[in-house]
C-alpha cells in the first residue's frame, strides 16, 4: 500500500476526496434541480417559445470552474435527465432540446475556460447563446423546418441577457464555495 510522507495511507485520502467531490457533485445536481423547478414555475410572457431563464446553468458553471469538465458533464446530464423526468410532463422533444442545448453549451464553456481569456460572466454569455442556437438547430432538425431559423437572432439576444444573469450569479457563488472550501 502507498504511504505519503506523513505516513497516511495515499488510498484512504483519495477515497475521502472522491467521497467528498461526489458529495458536491450531488449537491450541485439538487441545486440545480431546485433553480429548473422554480424556473418551470415563473409565468414568462414571451413572444418565443420554450424560453427559460437559465438558472440551473450556474450551478453548472459553478462545478465547471470550482472541478472540472468532467463534474460538470456529470452534474449537468444527471440535472437533464432528472429535470427531464421530473418536470418534463413525458416531453420527449423538450428532453432533447434541453440535452442538446446543454452539451453544446458545456462544451463550448469547457472550451474557453481552458483558453484563460474569458470571465466567468464571459464564458456564461457564449454558453448561454451557443445553448439557445444548438436547440433551435435541435428544432429544425426534428420538425422538419427551417422557417424555425428566424428564432436564432431572437434566442441570441436572450442568451446574452441570461447568460449575463447567469454569469454574474455564478461569480458570486463561485466565491461564496471558495470562502466555505477554505474554512
Amino acid at each position: 500500500m502507498e504511504k505519503s510522507r506523513s505516513g497516511k495511507n495515499l488510498k484512504n485520502t483519495r477515497d475521502r476526496v472522491n467521497v467528498k467531490e461526489i458529495a458536491m457533485c450531488g449537491l450541485f445536481v439538487a441545486v440545480a434541480l431546485i433553480f429548473s423547478y422554480v424556473e418551470s414555475l415563473l409565468p414568462l410572457p414571451m413572444p418565443v417559445p420554450g424560453f427559460k431563464l437559465g438558472f440551473a446553468n450556474i450551478a453548472i458553471i459553478s462545478v465547471l470552474y470550482f472541478y472540472s469538465v468532467k463534474e460538470a458533464f456529470f452534474v449537468n446530464v444527471v440535472r437533464i435527465i432528472l429535470a427531464a423526468l421530473l418536470f418534463g410532463h413525458g416531453n420527449v422533444q423538450q428532453f432533447f432540446f434541453s440535452l442538446a442545448g446543454g452539451m453544446a453549451s458545456l462544451g463550448v464553456m469547457a472550451l474557453l475556460k481552458r483558453f484563460d481569456k474569458f470571465s466567468v460572466i464571459g464564458v456564461s454569455v457564449v454558453g448561454g447563446v451557443v445553448h439557445n442556437i444548438a436547440q433551435v438547430l435541435i428544432a429544425i432538425l426534428i420538425l422538419s423546418s427551417v422557417s424555425i431559423g428566424y428564432l436564432i437572432p431572437v434566442f441570441i439576444v436572450i442568451g446574452v441577457v441570461t447568460g449575463i444573469i447567469a454569469g454574474i450569479a455564478a461569480k458570486a457563488f463561485l466565491k461564496h464555495i471558495k470562502n466555505l472550501n477554505e474554512s
